[in-house]
């Protein structure tokens, strides 16, 4: 697990231990106050995903939990940073956010028949989702066995024919030369 750091650039033993305890519950106990910080930290969540702005959380925040500001808005970013960590990044965190706001727009939309916004909405999640773009094509052909053609000189075949006779090939042993040879380009670059 990689280690989150302060802005002073202190480890955060606090955020990992959260953490942690999404990743493995029921294995880690948490000290009361960071079962505190878990909870105010699913809040902040939670009201980013119900349509408040980070300054609505953190009035609500302030309001149910106490504390001042600055603690609000650490607890918006740490949010942030837990629940991006947890599906893969702090863009995903905010895409999946958006997906949910435009969810709901989808069904206002729909309650009130508006079929343009219900097509933009769809749009949209198709754009968020990268829907639209084209997946990276897989070709099974390259994954299938391949049959290789080697020459060898005859006394080099009859000197392995005998190795292996005696169950044991060392190539340790041939007299070997240098010969030119080609690249051959990978097809992905």
């Amino acid at each position: 697990m990689s280690s989150h750091l302060t802005e002073l650039g202190k480890k955060d033993t606090h955020f990992e231990n959260i953490l942690a305890s999404y990743l493995d519950e029921g294995k880690i106990v948490l000290s009361p106050l960071e079962e505190d910080m878990k909870k105010r930290w699913e809040a902040a969540f939670s009201l980013l995903l119900n349509f408040h702005s980070r300054e609505q959380a953190v009035k609500v925040l302030k309001q149910q939990f106490g504390g001042s500001l600055a603690t609000a808005y650490r607890d918006i970013n740490r949010a942030l940073a837990l629940f991006g960590d947890i599906t893969k990044s702090r863009k995903e965190g905010w895409r999946y956010i958006i997906f949910e706001y435009n969810q709901k727009l989808f069904q206002m939309a729909t309650k009130e028949k508006n079929l343009e916004s219900m097509g933009k909405c769809l749009d949209r999640m198709i754009k968020l989702a990268d829907l639209d773009k084209e997946e990276a094509n897989f070709n099974p052909e390259k994954l299938q066995a391949q049959v290789y053609e080697i020459s060898l000189p005859k006394a080099l075949e009859k000197a392995v024919l005998t190795m292996l006779s005696k169950g044991v090939v060392d190539f340790n042993n041939f007299q070997a030369q240098d010969v030119e040879f080609e690249e051959v380009p990978n097809e992905t670059e």
